[in-house]
């Protein structure tokens, strides 16, 4: 054998190395994304239940809630107050939860609850809100939600307590 072969042999090895090599890191890099996925949906499903939880946990809220069915100007100024926060916050999650999807951190279709749930609360108790605020999202956020609005053809995802 000689030195050629011997060096054949060795680029041979070398080829191998290198593809399973490759092969792992492309299994690790696929392991990688799906924990980060999870994880993120995790984290969306956490900020969601919060912005829920704040209303189990506060009944002023969840009359301030019920009683803006009937319009924001029915509030009084300290209701108006709680509400536009607490909305703002509810609709700032989703947002971030709608840009997480558009990055493809997590799955459209793993949102889709969330979205009925926003969309809806939107289009109905907090329509005028939105109207009159949706400036503070980002447009393309606004595009997307008056889209959905608009288009009504969201399945209504009005809870308990409240109803149009």
């Amino acid at each position: 054998m000689t030195f050629q072969d011997l060096g054949n042999i060795g680029e041979l090895i070398a080829a191998i190395a290198t593809l399973l090599t490759l092969g792992y890191l492309a299994i690790q890099l696929k392991q990688n994304t799906k924990a980060l996925r999870s994880q993120t949906f995790q984290q969306s499903s956490m900020d969601m239940s919060l912005t829920a939880n704040s209303i189990s946990s506060d009944g002023e809220l969840a009359k301030i809630i019920i009683k803006a069915e009937n319009g924001i100007n029915k509030l009084s100024s300290d209701e108006r107050l709680r509400f536009h926060f607490w909305m703002l916050v509810a609709v700032r999650r989703f947002e971030s939860i709608y840009i997480q999807a558009l990055y493809g951190s997590i799955e459209r279709k793993r949102i889709e609850g969330f979205e009925r749930s926003i969309i809806s609360l939107l289009a109905n108790v907090g329509f005028e809100w939105w109207k009159s605020t949706k400036t503070a999202f980002s447009k393309e956020f606004i595009s997307y939600a008056d889209k959905r609005i608009s288009s009504g053809d969201f399945d209504s995802a009005i809870h308990p307590g409240i109803q149009k």
